[in-house]
């Protein structure tokens, strides 16, 4: 299970030193032996100005923390990307022809979206490699776009996110690199903290707050206090809602969402207040009411803590439950459990009354420009209690097969998504939780107390019997079925013009084939023939 697997990686972290070597993979010895030949062959004829590769940031990182990374992004000295890998292939073709770099891409610079550095991305051994040159940023007063210049290792370690990522892996020389003379003692502490000052840090790219929260979720690691504080500063809620891509925002919310420990991540979300500037758009005002919106989004911050404060207590007893199996799929899948946090989060846009557009839909659109899918399921899965469970929980013989089955075929391949998110709602409606001041620890698990434990395996109860009744009544997969007659059929053997009757019709057969699994054709055309 993911949970155990990072279980043991931390006590791993809590008891083993990071190591201050790194060894390469077969692939990547490969590939550092062919670009140290190619700057060998380089320097011969420019021993002024001699070039020297290092592979910078996550891959650095990882390798450390003993992860397989194919993230590789090279640092060149004195070439931009773009050059080195021209002058590469150039050197490649010379030395063996049959020898091919495929897939040369470059990525320009675009200040207007904080992405201020030329990228050449190529190919070598099945494994992509981004070039990049070492580069120094100055800011004017009344500016908040670099002026960029080639930089010194240290002036490129500084600029980054965080100390634990600007280490460095020296291919020429084989070594790991530390210029801010603090990233090495970071890791081994579990400590993130900006190389320069976080205010000038979150100048460049306010997304770096988020990328802190996501590092901070991915590996149990701590913010260091002054960038936490920088973090919760106005200014940079702002840039981070006004200067960054809302692609770049989701993109960094997935994988905090999707980590081995969410509940972290939306905890420093909340403290650093930044739901508005991320489960919000102000393009909303346009088509809804500002009041109910602005009545939702006071409401998403204690909606965040609270779902955020019982999840590993639903999540241990689920997986102790009749329906585990149902639960490790939903663990499995990054963009289910993507769905789900999102569907949780946003359960306060409830109140907002839908007219022509849906809330959620909206939302999703304009605040994430998320994926086709994700808005098709959020949008879809019931985030208010429905009729028919609420029925069912009363009196399961009071609802028919045709009534649950006709409502799970809402849900076409995440019914179980549907299911666990209106289970987790539940016990999120009843918990009580207070709004947390102090600072969000890693690893730190909220004690629920026995009644509130009694009360989430009471709601996990009525679900292992609701799953337990979808089985025996054959319909877990029930949006696969088709109805015994199309539209076709039923103007052949009811004799009438096709019309608005037929979705009416159709509908009815599905019922009736519900309630009816063993019927014939025959019988239903009959009962259709009765209905009409």
């Amino acid at each position: 299970m993911l949970h155990r697997v990072f279980k043991a990686y931390r006590f791993l972290h809590n008891s083993m030193r990071i190591p201050n070597v790194i060894s390469l993979s077969e692939t990547e010895s490969k590939i550092r032996n062919l670009l140290v030949d190619y700057c060998n062959y380089y320097n011969a004829s420019h021993r002024d100005k001699p070039l020297t590769l290092r592979i910078t940031g996550g891959w650095v990182r990882d390798k450390l923390l003993g992860y397989d990374s194919h993230d590789i992004d090279i640092a060149v000295n004195h070439l931009s990307g773009e050059e080195f890998v021209n002058n590469f292939q150039e050197y490649l073709k010379r030395k063996d022809p049959q020898f091919s770099v495929n897939h040369v891409h470059t990525i320009k610079m675009n200040p207007e979206k904080s992405k201020h550095l030329e990228t050449c991305t190529t190919k070598l051994y099945g494994i992509d490699l981004d070039f990049i040159n070492l580069r120094s940023e100055e800011y004017a007063h009344d500016s908040r776009v670099p002026t960029i210049e080639f930089g010194t290792p240290l002036q490129d370690a500084l600029r980054r996110d965080a100390t634990l990522n600007a280490l460095f892996y020296n291919l020429n020389e084989e070594k790991i690199e530390d210029f801010t003379e603090r990233g090495m003692e970071d890791l081994d502490k579990g400590i993130l903290r900006t190389p320069l000052p976080p205010v000038k840090t979150f100048l460049d790219d306010p997304l770096r707050i988020l990328r802190l929260i996501r590092f901070a979720s991915k590996f149990d690691f701590a913010i260091e206090q002054e960038t936490l504080n920088a973090m919760r500063e106005k200014h940079n809620q702002l840039a981070l809602s006004t200067k960054i891509s809302k692609e770049r925002i989701e993109i960094e919310l997935r994988k905090i969402l999707t980590s081995h420990n969410p509940s972290y991540g939306l905890q420093l979300i909340n403290y650093c207040n930044l739901s508005k500037c991320i489960f919000f758009v102000e393009e909303l005002k346009k088509e809804f009411d500002v009041y109910e919106l602005e009545l939702a989004l006071s409401k998403i911050p204690h909606q965040v803590t609270v779902a955020s404060a019982i999840y590993l207590t639903f999540e241990q007893l689920i997986l102790e439950s009749k329906i585990k199996s149902v639960f490790k799929k939903f663990l499995a899948d990054g963009d289910t459990r993507f769905n789900f946090w999102l569907a949780v989060i946003l359960r306060p846009y409830s109140v907002v009354t839908t007219k022509s557009k849906d809330i959620f839909h909206q939302y999703l659109r304009l605040g994430l420009m998320a994926r086709k899918s994700d808005i098709t399921r959020v949008s879809t899965i019931e985030l208010t209690s429905s009729e028919i469970l609420q029925s069912y929980f009363r009196d399961p013989n009071s609802v028919r097969r045709s009534d649950l089955g006709t409502y799970l075929r809402h849900f076409p391949g995440y019914l179980d998504l549907n299911l666990i998110v209106q289970s987790y709602l539940e016990c999120v409606d009843a918990i009580q939780v207070e709004t947390p001041v102090e600072i969000p620890v890693p690893n730190h698990r909220v004690q629920c107390t026995s009644d509130q434990e009694k009360l989430i395996q009471s709601i996990i109860n009525k679900y292992e019997s609701l799953y337990s009744t979808i089985e025996s009544l054959n319909l877990s997969e029930v949006h696969l079925l088709k109805p015994l007659l199309d539209g076709n059929q039923l103007v052949k053997y009811l004799n009438r013009k096709p019309g608005p009757w037929m979705k009416q019709a159709i509908d009815s057969v599905l019922v009736w084939q519900l309630d009816n699994p063993r019927g014939t054709k025959e019988q239903c055309i009959e009962y259709i023939k009765s209905t009409l």
